[in-house]
């Protein structure tokens, strides 16, 4: 059942605001959180090449793929140079996903400390998340395994579409029709991705504050969600309209911090002082919520 509606978000948000700033090492851990959310971001772009000025139909049999490579004039080493280069961003950036799934564990922790009147640090917090690690990196996973299957199914489906293109069949064999089983998927998996999503942040508490292992602590987590899920939509909706406001009030100082590269440092302390500021606050609620008491069953 859900739990009633009686917190006091007044006086959680102002205890939220009370601690960070009383406690400026969680606006540091927030730096790496939020440098490990930036570092997963990859784009890439694909350049193709065309013979006559068609958009490629049957005429694309007639462009050999070996005279395609011979027209590239590009060394070996050059090759090898951006495959060494894009590996060496995606091992950083994977590096620094994993830092920030650690540091936001060891924020938990860390506003569990202080709200218990224990003495914390950095050091601690951050310790703290690093021995529950692989739990934490298993908790972070799971929403992919969402979007790994949405991924194959759009490329297995782009792949059998592409084949008929090639073979001079064209889309127009598939049409409207055709896709439509794959825009039914596609509505189904988002709204699991996003729950999923949701849920990590439940499951994360789980795991550094009653110590559960990655499926208890969805498990764990659903049960805390489905227990007090009018507060849990309300918090939900007020973090959402701070969002909004601040998107609003920060629209052209954001834009021109974003151009300026000096002010970088600034846009990024900003944005790490919400993503810790959420956290203390969805930590003090997660308490709020359990009881302060560690569920060890």
């Amino acid at each position: 059942m859900c739990g009633e509606v009686s917190m006091d978000f007044g006086k959680l948000f102002g205890r939220a605001w009370e601690m960070l700033w009383q406690n400026l090492f969680l606006i540091l851990m927030g730096v790496v959180v939020v440098l490990g959310g930036s570092g997963s971001g990859f784009a890439s772009q694909s350049r193709f090449a065309f013979q006559g000025g068609n958009f490629p139909g049957r005429d694309f049999q007639s462009l050999e793929l070996e005279q395609l490579f011979q027209s590239w004039d590009i060394p070996s080493f050059a090759v090898a140079g951006i495959f060494l280069f894009t590996a060496a961003i995606l091992l950083f950036g994977l590096v620094f996903w994993a830092l920030g799934l650690i540091t936001r564990g060891g924020m938990i922790t860390a506003v569990d400390d202080l709200d218990g009147g224990r003495e914390t640090n950095f050091v601690t917090g951050f310790q703290a998340g690093w021995e529950k690690g692989w739990k934490l990196l298993g908790i972070g996973l799971v929403p992919a395994i969402p979007g790994f299957i949405l991924m194959i199914i759009v490329i297995t489906t782009l792949v059998f579409s592409g084949s008929e293109l090639f073979a001079g069949e064209g889309f127009g064999s598939m049409g409207i029709p055709g896709f439509a089983p794959l825009l039914f998927t596609i509505c189904i998996f988002v709204p699991i991705m996003m729950f999923v999503s949701a849920l990590q942040t439940f499951a994360n508490r789980a795991c550094m504050l009653e110590d559960k292992g990655v499926i208890a602590s969805y498990r764990r987590g659903l049960e805390v969600l489905g227990d007090n899920l009018g507060p849990v939509l309300i918090l939900f909706l007020l973090q959402v309209v701070i969002n909004i406001a601040l998107g609003i009030i920060f629209v052209i100082p954001g834009i021109l911090a974003a151009m300026c590269c000096f002010l970088w440092p600034l846009l990024l302390f900003v944005q790490a002082a919400f993503v810790a500021f959420y956290s203390i606050l969805w930590t003090l609620a997660w308490r709020d919520w359990t009881g302060g008491a560690i569920v060890t069953a």
